[in-house]
C-alpha cells in the first residue's frame, strides 16, 4: 500500500532525494538492482523511514518512471500549433521529443517497456503516456490538415510517433555519430520526413 503524500517542505525534499537515488540506481543497475535497503543506507536513513514515503520497491520505481513519462507532457503541453507554419510546428515537436529521448530518458522508456509486459501498473503508465503524445500529434495534424478525417489523423499520428520513437531508439543505443552534431542532423531528417508525410496525407 502506498503511503500518504508528504506535504511538508522537509518531507518533499526527502521524497525527492529518495526518487533521485532510485532513478540513478535504476539507470546504473536496472530494476533488479534497485534496493530500498541500499537507498536508505545511501541517504543515511532507516528502511522503515524510507517506507513511510514508499512502502515497496515497486511503489518507488513506479514513482520514478511516472515522473519520467510526465516530461514529454511538459514539453508538448500548452503548445499552440501555428496553422501557417508547418515547419516550425514539426521542428518543435520532433526536436523536443527526440532530444529528450536521446538523454537518459530513453533508457527509462526501455525499462518501462520491459516492465509493462508483465505488470499492469507499468502497462498503464505506458498507455497513458503514449495516449497523451498521440493526442498532441493528432492536434498538430488537425491544425495543419483540418479536413482530414479523424480515423486518418489517428493513423497518421501513430505512424509519426513510431517514426520518432524508432529514430530516438537508434540515437539512444548508437555510438558516436548519432550523438552531438549527428543527433541534430537526424532530428532535421526526421522533421523533414514528417513534414513530407503530412503534405502527402492532406
Amino acid at each position: 500500500m502506498k503511503s500518504e503524500p508528504v506535504k511538508s517542505p522537509k518531507g518533499e525534499e526527502r521524497r525527492e532525494a529518495i526518487e533521485a537515488a532510485a532513478r540513478q540506481m535504476l539507470l546504473d543497475q536496472g530494476y533488479a538492482g534497485v534496493s530500498l535497503r541500499k537507498i536508505a543506507s545511501q541517504l543515511g536513513m532507516s528502511v522503515g523511514n524510507l517506507q513511510y514515503y514508499f512502502a515497496t520497491k515497486d511503489d518507488l520505481v513506479e514513482a520514478v518512471i511516472l515522473g519520467e513519462t510526465q516530461k514529454p507532457i511538459e514539453l508538448l503541453g500548452g503548445v499552440l500549433w501555428n496553422p501557417d507554419d508547418l515547419e516550425a510546428n514539426v521542428d518543435h515537436a520532433v526536436g523536443s521529443l527526440m532530444q529528450y529521448y536521446a538523454s537518459d530518458a530513453g533508457r527509462f522508456y526501455a525499462i518501462m517497456e520491459a516492465l509493462a509486459l508483465h505488470d499492469p501498473r507499468y502497462a498503464k503508465i505506458k498507455a497513458d503516456g503514449y495516449a497523451y503524445v498521440f493526442s498532441q500529434i493528432e492536434q498538430l495534424i488537425a491544425v495543419m490538415s483540418p479536413d482530414l478525417p479523424l480515423r486518418r489523423r489517428t493513423g497518421l499520428a501513430q505512424v509519426l510517433v513510431a517514426l520518432i520513437d524508432g529514430a530516438s531508439l537508434q540515437v539512444q543505443f548508437a555510438r558516436g555519430s548519432a550523438r552531438g552534431d549527428g543527433l541534430a542532423a537526424l532530428i532535421d531528417d526526421v522533421s523533414k520526413a514528417i513534414q513530407h508525410l503530412l503534405k502527402i496525407w492532406e
